[in-house]
């Protein structure tokens, strides 16, 4: 059958030669839960600088962690383990996983189609659909999925993955619950960058009443005065200048305060700590470490979201006893400083060996003395071109405790 992929210019399920938007397409869905007036939007998630920012975060984060496979020895890991989809995803598991995230936080669904399975009925192979094409009914105790025009999808190639899991057909945007912040941000930015023409920044006051022509010719007399920089403008002793923007700073003008807060009510849909989106951190946060606020975002939001979706990938891809995980350590890694302190504390008490030590923190296989004491003795030349290593004189052979005369 033909596989509804993603992002397709021309729709596969229309006639050929019919050209569609890029633009993701509102599903039945949103319209029959939240009604035709609702203020949410998927496309809010493309229009939003902070909601925008706070899903690529959250993808990147999920998705930068490697998949591992465990299983007995005789288990061969499956292909899609590295590899789901090589056509649309060639760049392997991570940017499948990404769009698997991004459908999950800005739609509520991630939906992963088994595109090839091996002779045990075990898939070899998988795509992610578009998660706002794809309807969900329920038919006779089972879910029934069609995408396009009414292209029906095979239900057991389906793997449905909830943000939200509840019990419903389907899941909910982390964004549906914070649409009047996403609005919001969209109306300040827009507001601040026309409030200068909106609100003129002087006004001529006069000392009598002006009728409606006098008003005209005064203002159009006005616009015709030379430019500022060409000379002071002399204005008839009835006549007054006034500035209409006394006491407005810059930061009332562009209405930052108000453009903070929705920027950081959105991270707070995705736990993202507000400093990543260039907030400044205010209250008890001030006195949080950047580590510990990144620790609170990965136990609260990434860890659950990431071991979700690894679950669904063992639930309903694998066979009993083998699963998937994703791997945390590069992710929690701490820095060379505070790794170096923490081996070479234990390195001087005893705690571990010399070799255990170059093999964490330099990333270095295990040396013998000899070899540590030839290295001590010889000059460094991995960065002298073969020309200069030709014109130096041949080394004198050494031993391991020296030079040799």
């Amino acid at each position: 059958m033909r596989l509804p992929f993603r992002n397709r210019q021309v729709d596969p399920f229309l006639q050929p030669g019919t050209e569609v938007s890029l633009q993701a397409q509102i599903s039945e869905f949103w319209a029959e839960t939240f009604g035709t007036g609702t203020t949410w939007s998927p496309r809010l998630v493309d229009r939003v600088w902070a909601v925008n920012r706070c899903m690529q975060l959250t993808a990147n984060h999920i998705a930068a962690m490697p998949l591992r496979f465990f299983g007995p020895p005789s288990a061969t890991e499956p292909a899609w383990v590295s590899s789901p989809d090589p056509t649309w995803f060639p760049n392997g598991v991570g940017d499948a996983m990404f769009a698997a995230a991004w459908s999950m936080y800005g739609a509520g669904d991630a939906f992963l189609y088994v595109t090839g399975t091996y002779a045990n009925g075990f898939p070899s192979s998988w795509t992610v659909l578009d998660p706002y094409r794809v309807d969900v009914k329920a038919e006779n105790g089972r879910r029934r999925y069609t995408i396009g025009t009414n292209e029906e999808l095979d239900p057991d190639r389906v793997v449905q993955i909830s943000r939200d899991p509840r019990g419903g057909l389907r899941g909910t945007s982390a964004l549906v619950a914070y649409a009047a912040a996403a609005w919001g941000l969209i109306t300040a930015s827009e507001t601040a960058s026309d409030k200068q023409t909106a609100v003129p920044p002087i006004v001529l006051r006069a000392d009598q009443k002006l009728t409606e022509a006098q008003a005209t010719a005064l203002r159009e007399q006005w616009s015709k005065r030379p430019s500022k920089y060409s000379g002071i403008p002399v204005l008839d002793p009835r006549l007054h200048l006034e500035a209409t923007q006394v006491g407005l700073s810059p930061k009332d003008l562009l209405l930052l305060e108000s453009q903070a807060w929705d920027a950081k009510t959105i991270a707070a849909a995705f736990g993202v700590p507000p400093f990543l989106l260039n907030l400044a951190l205010e209250g008890g946060l001030v006195y949080q470490a950047p580590g510990q606020l990144f620790d609170y975002w990965w136990r609260n939001e990434l860890y659950p979201t990431s071991k979700r979706i690894a679950g669904a990938l063992t639930a309903q891809m694998l066979p009993r006893g083998q699963s998937v995980q994703f791997d945390a350590r590069e992710t929690l890694a701490p820095d060379l400083k505070d790794l170096a302190d923490v081996w070479t504390k234990a390195y001087e008490n005893g705690l571990v060996s010399r070799d255990e030590w170059r093999v964490i923190v330099l990333g270095q296989p295990p040396q013998s003395e000899a070899e540590s004491i030839q290295d001590l003795l010889l000059p460094p030349v991995t960065a002298t071109s073969p020309n200069v290593a030709q014109l130096r004189p041949p080394r004198a052979p050494t031993s391991a405790v020296g030079v040799t005369p």
